[in-house]
């Protein structure tokens, strides 16, 4: 999978949540900026973990703060 479908997969599933294209920077924190409470935050994990089918052990969840670091890490776990 390439930079862009990971990148495009993952705004599709930020802006289907209710999330606006014009927040979804790579600085944008879930909590912080975007607004994620923790049920949108455990929501966030089960479509993304559905949608690039792998699985995002908590110890790895804990330390994906931004949407950046989201797309750097599914680069980095989904070929």
């Amino acid at each position: 999978m390439t930079t862009h479908q990971i990148n495009s997969r993952l705004q599709e599933i930020l802006t289907n949540i209710g999330i606006s294209l014009t927040a979804l920077t790579d600085q944008a924190n879930f909590s912080r900026d975007l607004g994620l409470d923790s049920l949108d935050v455990t929501d966030l994990l089960l479509q993304i973990e559905t949608s690039f089918g792998i699985r995002i052990p908590d110890e790895d969840w804990g330390k994906l703060q931004t949407v950046g670091q989201m797309k750097d890490y599914l680069a980095n776990e989904v070929r």
